[in-house]
């Protein structure tokens, strides 16, 4: 099988919450328009016309050649470490049938993924104003109050916040009504796996319009629709749609069993996710799935036994056709949020309690990464004096009912022996 190929460019459409698109969701590359300045945005440009572009062209070119593509990056180092990515060559003959030598595609895609926005109401400790306006609001206010603090969060980057644009800014490209009609059309004719991610998709009305505009155009019944929530919000009119679908699945953004998701995903509450999943159970008819999707990170690492052990009890003892679990969802950036930046004496702590559990192949290789180490001495320092810089101001700001030190104090002494 190609190292370098994969069926995203020849059949799925994105949209990030900004509204411009991209490969997919793994890559950070803006898809450029053929003048090389400007960048396909759905607020501007019909899905059409990024579709077969020079840029797009180029890159099914090249994978059809063999050659690595800069988009696909994350997804080549995660495989290089043993991790499972995004990445799939499933189809491969057949797209490369569909696809002219000059890299013209003559299909349409027919999946999907499209983020509505940074609209959401939490402020995920791995979160930034990319995917959470309120993350921004939050991040300015503390900045209000110590500018050194936020320049010093602006010039980390990627270490501790992933910061991609102004701060508290809502990104709602959407709004546009032309723009709106053509992106519901676009989806009613062509797309049959549709991935709804936001901000928090279930907070914005624009996400019902799409399923009712499907409803009334007669195409919500051949569609495969997946939705990611934080499970804070439900509404009652998902009961009109979803048993419509051909099949849904809710992925279930949880990152730890009571308090720990609370922390997490802060200002959540755990009686309320749990009031969210049992709402979803009892609509799940014959063509509804709920998966448990937790973002992996270094604040959920050590119980991530008991989080898999929590959502098979839940389940009914075991996972099945209906409920599932995906790995999808490794925090690899904001740096300080990867489980692998660790002290090793912590790390090797960690994977002696989780190797006491057995599970499947890529629990198996997170213990391994656990194992490992990925950074230099200095690297290893500079992250985790981050870390303790970021999440203490956070938490002082948000006056937790427990911080980071006291939900994993074992991991605190380690990283105040480490940087010593």
């Amino acid at each position: 099988m190609s190292k370098v190929f994969c069926e995203k460019p020849f059949n799925h459409n994105y949209i990030h919450t900004n509204g411009k698109m991209r490969l997919c969701c793994t890559t950070i590359q803006d898809i450029p328009t053929d003048n090389n300045y400007n960048l396909f945005d759905a607020s501007k440009h019909t899905i059409d016309e990024y579709w077969n572009s020079n840029r797009m062209k180029e890159i099914r070119r090249k994978m059809i050649a063999g050659e690595k593509i800069r988009d696909c990056e994350r997804c080549y180092r995660q495989e290089e470490q043993g991790v499972e990515s995004l990445r799939s060559t499933q189809g491969m003959k057949n797209y490369i049938m569909d696809t002219l030598p000059d890299g013209t595609h003559q299909k349409s895609a027919d999946t999907m993924q499209i983020q509505l926005g940074n609209i959401c109401n939490l402020k995920c400790k791995m979160c930034s104003q990319m995917y959470s306006h309120m993350h921004g609001l939050e991040t300015l206010e503390i900045g209000r109050q110590d500018p050194d603090w936020l320049h010093w969060v602006k010039e980390h980057g990627a270490n501790v916040n992933n910061w991609t644009n102004e701060l508290g800014v809502k990104q709602e490209w959407y709004k546009n009504k032309e723009t709106k009609l053509k992106i519901f059309e676009h989806i009613s004719k062509n797309i049959k796996h549709l991935n709804v991610i936001g901000g928090e998709p279930t907070l914005i009305p624009e996400f019902y319009e799409l399923f009712d505009y499907c409803d009334k155009q007669g195409t919500l019944g051949g569609k495969s629709v997946t939705l990611v929530t934080n499970l804070t919000n439900t509404n009652p009119r998902l009961t009109q749609w979803l048993p419509k679908l051909k099949d849904w699945t809710i992925w279930a953004s949880v990152d730890g069993v009571g308090i720990r998701t609370e922390y997490i995903r802060y200002p959540s509450k755990w009686d309320k996710i749990q009031e969210s999943l049992e709402f979803y159970r009892s609509i799940l008819g014959d063509n509804g799935n709920i998966t448990l999707s937790p973002a992996i990170q270094l604040l959920n690492i050590d119980q991530l036994d008991d989080i898999i052990k929590w959502w098979i009890q839940w389940c009914g003892g075991e996972l099945n056709q209906k409920y599932g679990f995906t790995w999808l969802a490794t925090v690899w950036y904001p740096l300080i949020c990867n489980p692998n930046m660790a002290p090793r004496e912590w790390r090797l702590q960690v994977a002696e309690k989780l190797s006491k559990y057995k599970f499947d192949e890529n629990y198996e290789n997170i213990i391994k990464q656990l194992r490992r180490d990925h950074h230099t001495p200095e690297k290893y320092r500079e992250l985790q004096t981050a870390f303790i810089k970021y999440n203490d101001k956070q938490d002082q700001f948000r006056n937790v009912k427990k911080t980071w030190r006291q939900l994993l104090p074992d991991l605190e002494q380690s990283i105040i022996k480490e940087i010593k």
